[in-house]
Formats: structure tokens, C-alpha cells, sequence
């Protein structure tokens, strides 16, 4: 049987699979959806589909999901009036419309962007990452609070033996020149490490949360094992985004919860570090880079930077466009880029709003954030079990924010939209 007559028939059997959980169980999809985003790998399993395959951009198993869970609740709005209710309350909460302004703002600016087709695609992007967090809302129920939190944990162990293979044998079964990287850095199912590494990160912050929440001994030796796995995965993505953000969301998770069930686990996480640098020495080596200040970043990244640079000081208000980053680096800033092979598209989202959307952009981001801290804080009155949760997708929030910094895909991260949709089915529990 041909490849591409194999790939037809993975797409048809994931259909068939995403229909059924829609029409039986349509929570499910959400938790489909948290493991799927490790698997963008799934991209190879599917066949191209024309003029349609353009329309969608690139087919994967978290892309089919969303449109899956996104239809499954159009679908149970219109039978519902409980379901309609939910995604009211949810369309009159303020960080919902703090999204909705800066999906706005990026419209807005098709009237000036330098690279309007761009602008539109990035747009209908995000108003579909928008429906997929108000869909999540509608689908999920309370007592399921917990799992996605429980998948991404356990998609992160599942991927343990994998890397452990491909350190070992230095066979990568996706993006095998990434083996030929001195050092290797194992990717395992992603398409680079340090998405790999993010992924990690919010496993961790699900072990730490799980622990929390064990009611048996038995069940806390296990996470604390689990988490020696997991950082282990960590380390060996060479990950320095990686290593940066779990330091940060688990210092800010100990301020959240200061408590002796925290602090063991992110105790065990800084022991863990300190001894796997000790032993992996090209993890020491990553580590000590980070010392060695702006000489140590990439070449393509610090003309990344300064083209970002010049583009919020020529346009410092509305920026050049919503997704106007590169057409606007190639037609008006191509003297900046030191590297002739080197790259075009932003790494850094802060530097890509900032030169896209101009101060208005930032200032939308800023109250996103603001938003965000003001629902974590009208958490704290809860009670330990809600709180706990309402953190652990906060801080999911937060780890794709700072390693955003080094490999983009905030806004466009569907794990970003999973997470509000779920601290908005916490604060449900708790009402």
C-alpha cells in the first residue's frame, strides 16, 4: 500500500475519531487536544490537500481537533440554552474582551499594513484560536477540571523513552538533522527542542500540581519520580528558553502557594538541575552561556532584535501591520541582516508586537496580563483544590509567554487558549 493512499487513511480514521468523541463525548476533545500539541509530528500522517490544505495552513491532529471542538459546540449551542448561557458569561468577561481588542487592533491595521494578506491570515488565525478557548468553555464540564492538567502530565512521561532512544542511538525520528547539531538536541515529536522544552515545562508545572493535590503517599513517591523523568527530558533538549522559564514559573508558583507541598517538589526540581549539570556537562556549558551576555545569543537573533528595534522606532503607535514583520524586514530594513542565509520571521513576541502593533499593541498586552492577575486574585477566596488549579493553567499561560520571548508562538500557541477556557471552567467550579 502506497504512502500517500496510508495517509488518507489516517486522515479518515482521525475524522471518524473526532466525529465520534463530538456526537458521545465531546469533553473529550479537550483533552485529545492536550496531547495532540505534542504530536507535531502528526503534520507527516496527512496527506496535502489542495487549495483546502492552503486554506487551513498546516494539517495536524491539534489543528483537526480545534476545528472539531469548535464545530461540536456551534453544534450544542443551538440545542442548548444552558450551553448558550456559559458562552455568555464567558463573552461578558473583561479578558475575554481584552482578547477580542487586540484581535481588533490587528484587524484594524489591514487599513496601513505593509503586508495586508498576511495581516488577514493572522487575524482569521486568532479569531479561530479565540473560538477555540469560548468552545472549550462551552464543552467542558466541571468535574474534568483536572484533566488536561493529568494529560499533558502523562504525554510528557510517555515521551521519556523516546528521548531516552534518541539520546542513546542519536536516531531522531522527526528532524533527523537536528541530530547532527553539535550537540545533538532531541526534539522527539516537536519540530524544534525548545518547543519540546515548553511542552516539558507545562508538564512540570502539572506534576507539581498533581502532587499537590495526591491524597496518598503511594501517589506523591510516584510524581516525585516522575518529575526526575521529566527533568531529565528537560535537559537534554539543551533547551536554554526551557531552562530560564522553569525557573521562573516555579519561583512564581512557590510566591502563589507558599506552602510545604510546593516547595518539596521545586525543592526536588533545583536539586535535580544542579545535579544533572554537574554530570551532563554540555548542559553546564548551555547554563554558563547565559553569563556571557548579548555575545552569547545567536547572530540571527540580536539582528532579529534590532530590526524589531528600528521598525517600532519608525512606526512607534500602530507598527507596520499585524504579521508584517518579515515583508516589511525584506522591503525596508534587508540592510540589518548580517547573515545572508539568516532568517526574517521574529522570534521574540514582546519585539514582534512592538514592531507590528506599535504601542497600542503592547499596551492591549499589557492589560491582557492585568486581566489575567485580576482573575487570579478573585481565585485566592476559593477554596485550596480551585486555587491550585486556577494556578497550574495560569502558570501554563505564563510558561508559553516567556519561552515566547525565544521561539514566538504566544498568541498562536493553542495551549495559551486551552488554558483560559479551562481557568474559566475553574472559576465555574468555584461559582
Amino acid at each position: 500500500m502506497s504512502a500517500h493512499l496510508w495517509q488518507w487513511l489516517v486522515l479518515a480514521a482521525t475524522l471518524i475519531l473526532l466525529g465520534y468523541l463530538g456526537w458521545k463525548k465531546p469533553h473529550a476533545l479537550v483533552f485529545v487536544l492536550a496531547a495532540a500539541v505534542a504530536l507535531e509530528i502528526s503534520r507527516t500522517w496527512y496527506p496535502a490537500l489542495g487549495s483546502l490544505g492552503k486554506a487551513l495552513g498546516t494539517v495536524d491532529l491539534a489543528r483537526l481537533t480545534t476545528l472539531a471542538i469548535i464545530i461540536t459546540a456551534a453544534a450544542y449551542l443551538v440545542v442548548s440554552a444552558e450551553k448558550r448561557q456559559l458562552l455568555g458569561v464567558a463573552l461578558r468577561r473583561p479578558l475575554t474582551w481584552s482578547l477580542l481588542l487586540y484581535i481588533g487592533l490587528g484587524a484594524g491595521s489591514m487599513l496601513y499594513s505593509v503586508d495586508k494578506q498576511a495581516t488577514a491570515v493572522e487575524v482569521v488565525r486568532l479569531f479561530i484560536l479565540l473560538l477555540l478557548c469560548l468552545s472549550i468553555v462551552v464543552i467542558s464540564r466541571k468535574q474534568d477540571v483536572l484533566v488536561p492538567l493529568q494529560v499533558v502530565h502523562a504525554v510528557g512521561l510517555l515521551l521519556l523513552p523516546l528521548t531516552i532512544y534518541e539520546v542513546l542511538t542519536k536516531h531522531f525520528v522527526w528532524q533527523q538533522f537536528l541530530a547532527t547539531v553539535n550537540p545533538p538536541r532531541v526534539n522527539a515529536t516537536f519540530v524544534d527542542p525548545n518547543i519540546f522544552a515548553r511542552y516539558l515545562v507545562l508538564a512540570i508545572v502539572a506534576n507539581v500540581v498533581l502532587q499537590y493535590l495526591a491524597d496518598t503517599k503511594g501517589q506523591r513517591i510516584f510524581y516525585l519520580g516522575a518529575l526526575l523523568g521529566l527533568i531529565t527530558e528537560l535537559a537534554v533538549t539543551l533547551s536554554r528558553s526551557g531552562m530560564v522559564t522553569v525557573v521562573l514559573v516555579l519561583g512564581l508558583m512557590l510566591l502563589l502557594k507558599p506552602e510545604k507541598r510546593v516547595l518539596k517538589p521545586i525543592g526536588l526540581v533545583a536539586i535535580l538541575g544542579v545535579l544533572l549539570a554537574i554530570i551532563h556537562p554540555t548542559v553546564w556549558q548551555r547554563i554558563l552561556t547565559f553569563g556571557q551576555g548579548m555575545q552569547a545569543l545567536d547572530p540571527q537573533r540580536l539582528y532579529l532584535w534590532r530590526v524589531a528595534g528600528a521598525m517600532f522606532h519608525d512606526h512607534p503607535i500602530l507598527g507596520v501591520g499585524m504579521g508584517g514583520f518579515q515583508k516589511s524586514f525584506l522591503t525596508h530594513y534587508l540592510k540589518l541582516k548580517t547573515i545572508s542565509n539568516g532568517v526574517t520571521l521574529s522570534h521574540t513576541t514582546i519585539l514582534t508586537i512592538a514592531a507590528e502593533l506599535g504601542v497600542l499593541g503592547l499596551a492591549v498586552l499589557a492589560a491582557i496580563w492585568i486581566l489575567l492577575s485580576k482573575f487570579m486574585w478573585g481565585l485566592r477566596s476559593a477554596g485550596r483544590r480551585t486555587y491550585i488549579l486556577g494556578i497550574g493553567y495560569f502558570l501554563w499561560i505564563l510558561t508559553v509567554f516567556i519561552s515566547s520571548q525565544a521561539e514566538a508562538r504566544f498568541f498562536e500557541d493553542p495551549v495559551m487558549w486551552l488554558a483560559i477556557g479551562m481557568l474559566f471552567t475553574v472559576q465555574r467550579v468555584y461559582n
